[in-house]
């Protein structure tokens, strides 16, 4: 009966540390950042047709990278406010958006996508994060401008419908 006990106490421990490590807030590097940092990041994507981004054929542009999964409530949260921001950019010239999926099954999410009646255009990486992107928690949603540099990262759910992160955004392709 004690071994039951310690397992099924272990079980818990284990899992409530698995949870909060998860869903910890970063801290450190890790954490939100705010200002430009001067490294311009090389990374390639690639859409369920084959074809192939780099950042660097979208210098001139501010880049929206969003990393998310099919199995990630907080990334599901948010996806509704997020494709409404593509929708209300997506003539926006200035500006591209990257819902990046990070399940290793591109078909699965761009069906997940399409049943849901979401635009967002969907890709995955075709090179490895950089460390100082790489947060291995979801969503993340990384905000590069026009040069390439690295402007916000945001860990965590967001809510891409608040009026401060649009004009924060219009304001970066109007730079």
């Amino acid at each position: 009966m004690k071994h039951k006990f310690r397992c099924v106490v272990g079980t818990i421990f284990f899992s409530l540390y698995c949870y909060v490590g998860g869903h910890a807030k970063p801290t450190g590097a890790a954490a939100a950042i705010t200002a430009p940092v001067s490294k311009k990041y090389e990374l390639s994507f690639k859409n369920s047709r084959g074809h192939k981004v780099s950042l660097a054929q979208l210098r001139g542009k501010v880049v929206v990278i969003n990393l998310w999964a099919t199995w990630c409530p907080p990334c599901l949260a948010e996806m509704p406010s997020l494709d409404q921001l593509y929708k209300d950019f997506q003539y926006n010239n200035h500006i591209v958006f990257l819902a990046v999926d990070m399940d290793g099954n591109l078909k699965k999410s761009a069906k997940f996508l399409k049943k849901r009646g979401y635009s967002l255009p969907l890709y995955q990486l075709h090179t490895s994060l950089p460390q100082e992107l790489n947060t291995r928690s979801i969503p993340t949603t990384i905000i590069l401008d026009k040069a390439g540099k690295l402007v916000n990262k945001h860990v965590g759910g967001m809510d891409f419908g608040s009026k401060k992160f649009r004009k924060a955004l219009q304001q970066l392709t109007d730079e």
